[in-house]
């Protein structure tokens, strides 16, 4: 019997023999869908269940527990302690007749004195009423006889007539607890006619048979239209109580075969269900309470919400059952916007049992969305019998709101218990139905136990639904045991192909996948698997808006599969620079400092190869990378590139993408704090922050270079981080084309960020060419040094027409020279009338002539070493 349910697996993969002809083809099964299980479980489930049913009665199943201290007394025997001695079983023997191969006592000769026995009962025919699928209110017992068996008793196969009842529903055996072997009981649905014997209507209990039955009772009952027999006692001997199930219906009396026709449309729908569908969840629309399913399980179920479950019970053969708490939280936004999300918390089994934690696969295998229509794909029966186009929620009612948002946007909390029934025989297809997880779990049982079989009914479920697909990691190790194996080459191919084409759409493939498809090319060949490839590359989820890093890995496929394509065939490089420079994401990129590891990678390893189409796509994208307060560590990122990129000597072509660098970088530090750029030039930053530095002095515009002076000068603790981090030779050029211009007092600075602030003295203000004097501190030969066209600190500052007074004067006294003159052009022009005087004092106090228009005499300063660590030197410089 629960064998039956994995023969439809097995009919559905068979595929024709060819070497057979026509005739010898059996015509595969057609399935159902769970639209088929709804509509059969629609009309109600009155009168679903099964012919007969079996169990122990000690309260380890969801069967109640009978005493197992029955207080069993019979008239002249006394009272009979459990399992029978010989002298009691003697008495038996001696009292009463026997009747063929067993001993019948007549009930007016029996008692049961166990106060609880009546009590007990009651709950095990209530019990037995949902599993024969009848009304517990309208069924009754009432006790027959005693049997009493030995080695060699037996029962031949029989139908009892109910004696002199009309109401007669069937019969109750209570085994009381007895010690033997052997004895197994079967029960024949003898009302299927013809049918009576097949194995779908023979029902076969051992009850107990060894140690279990000696210290428990068990019970078997069965409609009065079926037939049983006991096979021979091989040792020990048994006590059977008889009772008679009497049914308070004036109606027809139900019987197997009513029972059997009502349960044999739901029966057919969900055996016939395909491998991977063979999971459904009915709703109760309302929810139980966690203490009582577990201590009742299926028994703390109302009678509507019983019958349900032992209907799916009795029609599902060798189906499991489960009860599961689960919550849904809809959210529903100004514009109608909707959402919902379900996730289950509690799973018990029939008996109560916590199963949450072993079957944690359930969580994501189960799909909550409502099945309404035969051509949806929910897990979800709608129970009600109703055919509305829109079934009523499977919720009931809200538990909990909660509204926020300025338009009063909200979320509602739904709570409710399901029933979950699955087949055991196809739980490799009900995992796989959690999505990458579930078919993650799988992948990895297949590879350890190299089981093929199991590959095969995971790749069904892996084709046939959209949710169930391969993460990275599962693909690679299947394609990896794929080089491996010994199948067929055709074989290998297939299997191949449909894994890379199973992999999750919005999966992008990691490195060791990417190894592992060229271990597969190398394997099957390119050609057989050119089609999954282009189809995996061509994917647009995979692609649109990803980060850089993704692009490059793709780039250093294409490389390495240009040494294994002849030529002629595609080209996966170009592929992958084009969709770089059409599906990047330039709003980002994850790790800056990771992707010029890998442009450098590839240029180390591909030494042959010329990459730059890859370098200049790669430029190119990072160029237009949005630039926002957290964007430092990727410009400082793309200055290491570049200074690797020109030490290479490979790429001749880099001055465009150096001048866009320059720009980027400037405007970058006008998104991002000064104190952000000072922990970089204090920290690991600052080798890369002195490098842009140097690319914005050398490829960069005026306008850059007034904008970078801007920012370094606003905050004295950020410039003095700067000054300290560049070199003399760089902050020569610095100084010369960007910080001249400027003042402390100019409005582009924050005097308050130059102010000295000490408790109990005054604030000390800063003079405008405070910046110039803790340059002067720092480095003091700097106004001394002349640039490649040698003119001094002085010259760039007259020169540049921007110049303050107070800064002129400033760097004029820095540049004293003994036993020389400076010589150059000043124009009066330059200052305003107020300052007229000054420039007369200047002329007396340091002999200035302002007439000549070029510099005479400059000799070249060397500057000395300071007692300091030195910066790592700037690249050679030129002056515009």
């Amino acid at each position: 019997m629960e064998h039956a349910a994995a023969d439809i697996g097995i009919l559905a993969n068979q595929q024709p023999n060819p070497n057979h002809d026509a005739s010898s083809v059996q015509e595969e099964p057609a399935f159902t869908s769970r639209w088929n299980v709804y509509e059969s479980i629609a009309y109600g489930t009155d009168l679903c269940g099964s012919c007969c049913y079996a169990d122990i009665a000690d309260g380890s199943t969801t069967s109640p527990a009978l005493p197992s201290t029955v207080g069993l007394r019979i008239s002249g025997v006394g009272n009979v302690p459990l399992p029978i001695g010989d002298e009691h079983a003697n008495k038996i023997k001696s009292k009463f007749a026997k009747k063929k191969t067993l001993y019948e006592i007549e009930a007016n000769n029996i008692k049961v004195l166990n106060p609880n026995w009546s009590a007990s009962l009651e709950k095990l025919v209530e019990s037995t009423a949902y599993k024969l699928g009848v009304n517990p209110n309208l069924l009754s017992t009432e006790l027959d006889k005693l049997v009493y068996m030995e080695k060699g008793g037996y029962v031949k196969r029989r139908h009892d007539d109910g004696g002199d009842h009309d109401v007669v529903l069937g019969t109750l055996l209570i085994q009381l607890p007895s010690k033997f072997t052997g004895g197994e009981m079967t029960v024949y649905n003898a009302a299927m006619g013809n049918e009576g014997d097949a194995d779908d209507n023979v029902f076969k209990f051992t009850l107990g048979a060894g140690a279990e039955a000696t210290y428990s009772c068990h019970f078997a009952s069965f409609f009065s239209d079926c037939e049983y027999e006991l096979v021979k006692l091989k040792s020990g001997s048994r006590l059977l109580l008889q009772y008679t199930l009497l049914y308070e219906q004036v109606d027809e009396i139900p019987t197997a075969s009513r029972i059997i026709e009502k349960t044999s449309p739901l029966t057919g729908s969900m055996s016939g269900l395909s491998p991977v569908d063979r999971i459904i969840v009915a709703p109760l629309k309302e929810e139980y309470r966690i203490q009582s399913l577990a201590n009742a399980g299926v028994n703390a179920l109302s009678r509507k919400h019983r019958q349900k479950a032992e209907a799916l019970l009795a029609a599902g053969k060798g189906w499991k059952l489960l009860i599961v708490n689960a919550t849904l939280v809809h959210s529903c936004g100004y514009y109608a916007d909707c959402s919902s999300k379900s996730s289950i918390i509690d799973i018990f089994d029939e008996a109560g049992s916590d199963v949450t934690s072993s079957m944690s696969w359930l969580k994501q295998a189960v799909d909550f969305d409502e099945f309404v229509e035969e051509s949806t794909d929910g897990m979800v029966l709608a129970m009600d019998n109703e055919y509305d186009c829109v079934c009523r929620s499977c919720w009931g009612q809200c538990k909990s709101t909660s509204a926020g948002g300025e338009y009063g946007e909200g979320n509602s909390t739904f709570r409710a218990t399901f029933l979950v029934a699955y087949d055991p025989s196809f739980e490799t297809e009900v995992k796989c139905l959690g999505g990458c997880e579930g078919v993650a779990e799988v992948c990895e049982q297949i590879v350890a136990t190299r089981d093929y079989s199991l590959l095969d009914r995971m790749m069904a479920v892996v084709e046939a639904k959209t949710k169930s697909k391969f993460n990275s990691h599962s693909c690679e190790i299947l394609l990896r045991m794929l080089t491996k194996s010994r199948k067929d080459p055709l074989s290998r191919v297939t299997l191949v192909n449909k894994i890379m084409a199973g992999l999750l759409s919005s999966e992008e493939p990691d490195g060791q996948l990417w190894e592992a498809i060229l271990g597969a090319v190398d394997k099957c060949g390119h050609d057989v698997l050119r089609g999954s490839i282009e189809e995996l590359l061509r994917e647009q989820a995979r692609k649109s808006g990803k980060d850089i890093s993704i692009f490059l890995r793709r780039m250093d496929f294409g490389l390495q599969m240009s040494t294994r394509i002849e030529e002629g065939g595609p080209n996966y490089l170009e592929g992958a620079i084009n969709d770089l420079s059409r599906h990047g994401n330039t709003g980002f990129v994850l790790d800056s400092s990771a992707t010029v590891n890998t442009i450098m990678d590839m240029i180390a390893i591909y030494t042959e190869t010329d990459l730059s189409n890859l370098v200049e796509a790669c430029l190119n994208f990072l160029h237009r990378v949005n630039i926002t307060a957290q964007s430092l560590p990727l410009l400082l990122n793309r200055a290491h590139l570049l200074r690797k990129l020109v030490d290479t000597f490979k790429f001749r072509s880099l001055q465009p993408s150096l001048a866009e660098f320059a720009a980027d970088f400037v405007r970058g530090l006008g998104k991002i704090s000064h104190h952000t750029s000072r922990g970089r030039l204090i920290g690991e930053g600052k080798r890369h922050f002195v490098q842009a530095t140097a690319f914005v002095i050398k490829h960069g515009t005026k306008d850059d270079w007034d904008k970078f002076g801007k920012y370094v000068i606003k905050s004295m603790d950020l410039f003095l981080a700067f000054i300290n981090a560049i070199g003399p030779v760089l902050l020569q050029y610095v100084l010369n084309k960007c910080l001249l211009q400027y003042s402390i007092a100019s409005p582009h600075t924050s005097v308050p960020l130059w102010t000295v602030r000490k408790q109990n003295e005054p604030d000390i203000l800063p003079v405008p060419s405070l910046h110039l004097q803790k340059v002067f501190e720092l480095c003091p030969n700097v106004f001394q040094m002349v640039d490649s066209r040698k003119r001094l600190p002085l010259h760039c500052a007259v020169a540049s027409g921007h110049t303050s007074f107070e800064v002129t004067v400033e760097v004029f006294k820095r540049t004293s020279m003994p036993h020389q003159f400076v010589i150059l052009s000043l124009d009066c022009s330059l200052f305003n009338s107020q300052q007229a005087p000054a420039i007369t004092r200047l002329r007396i106090v340091f002999s200035l002539r302002i007439q000549a228009s070029l510099l005479l005499h400059a000799p070249v300063v060397n500057v000395s070493d300071r007692k300091r660590k030195r910066s790592t030197p700037a690249p050679a410089l030129n002056d515009n």
